[in-house]
């Protein structure tokens, strides 16, 4: 229990810090632009857990498993935003509105 609560924190955390540096300012769809961060953040997350895990030993590649719920989790989340804000400039409300 406690890797899945951890691995949608990580994951979440790295998805927003990658949507906000990056991925808000490249895509013109928010859908796109959020999935991309959520695939950025789980590719991050187990490539720091590969390598800090290694103990000078080789690429632990666990951190793909254990990272996978936890993306799956914050991509359906993601997912339902995008949506909220593609509805919003769709109906012509404004895009703040979107999110609350």
């Amino acid at each position: 229990m406690g890797e899945l609560i951890g691995g949608v924190v990580g994951v979440f955390i790295l998805y927003a810090v990658w949507e906000f540096l990056l991925f808000k300012r490249v895509f013109d769809d928010p859908m796109k632009g959020k999935m991309a961060s959520v695939i950025a953040a789980y590719l991050s997350a187990s490539i720091l857990y590969g390598f800090g895990s290694a103990n000078g030993g080789p690429f632990n590649q666990g951190g793909f498993l254990v990272y996978s719920l936890g993306a799956f989790v914050v991509a359906i989340i993601a997912y339902r935003r995008a949506n909220k804000i593609r509805e919003g400039t769709v109906d012509g409300a404004d895009i703040g509105e979107a999110f609350s």
